[in-house]
Parts: C-alpha cells; sequence; structure tokens
C-alpha cells in the first residue's frame, strides 16, 4: 500500500490532518504544521506522484530547497509530514514499513551547525 488513500478523498484528508493537529499542544505548531501539511497537499495533487514513500517526502524536501526558504521553515515542515506518515499508518491509511521510512527523511541542518567543525 502506497498511495496515502486519504489523498482522494478530502473529508478523510481533513481528519486525518486533524489528528495531526490535535497531537501537538502548541498553538503556534499547530498553525505552521496546518500550512505546511496544506502546502504538501497540494504539492503532492499537482504532479504525479509515486505515492505517499520516502522518496516522494524526500523529493518535498528538495522542492522546499529550490524555494530558498530556511532549514527551521523546511524542518518544520518535513516534521509535520513525518506525524502525518505516522497519523496514516495508525489509522490503518499507510503500511507501517513505509510510515517508518517516511519518518526517517532527514531535515536540515542550519547553517550554524554546518559552520561548526564538530
Amino acid at each position: 500500500m502506497t498511495d496515502l488513500i486519504v489523498v482522494s478523498q478530502a473529508a478523510q484528508w481533513q481528519r486525518l490532518k486533524r489528528l495531526v493537529l490535535d497531537s501537538v499542544s502548541s498553538p503556534i505548531t499547530r498553525r505552521v504544521y496546518n500550512l505546511g501539511l496544506d502546502e504538501f497537499f497540494a504539492w503532492f495533487g499537482e504532479a504525479p506522484q509515486p505515492g505517499f514513500t520516502k522518496a516522494t517526502v524526500c523529493a518535498w524536501r528538495v522542492a522546499l530547497e529550490a524555494r530558498a526558504l530556511g532549514a527551521v521553515s523546511i524542518n518544520v515542515r518535513i516534521t509535520a509530514v513525518r506525524k502525518l506518515a505516522v497519523e496514516a499508518s495508525d489509522n490503518g491509511l499507510l503500511a507501517p514499513e513505509l510510515a517508518a521510512g517516511i519518518t526517517r527523511v532527514k531535515g536540515l541542518l542550519g547553517s550554524v551547525f554546518r559552520s561548526g567543525s564538530g
């Protein structure tokens, strides 16, 4: 099962997104996750994707990098999608092994960390 079933069903997408948003307590985090998930969902629907997989989420990260977003902006969007994968798996909408792969997608290190020697 590589397709995120919820993609073709807007009501289920909203339900799954709500599960992700309800899993965080900070209103600020909830707001940025909401925006990030909406962006991901729009991007996912724009171009043919092979399914909701680690490769797809890595392609999303590359698309974010191409927009010249900062590391923190990219990382929060990737984290929201990781949580989406976990909720999709927990609710039977995504195979657990696919969710596990998605949760291993790396974020970006900030320039402060890249310039350090150790």
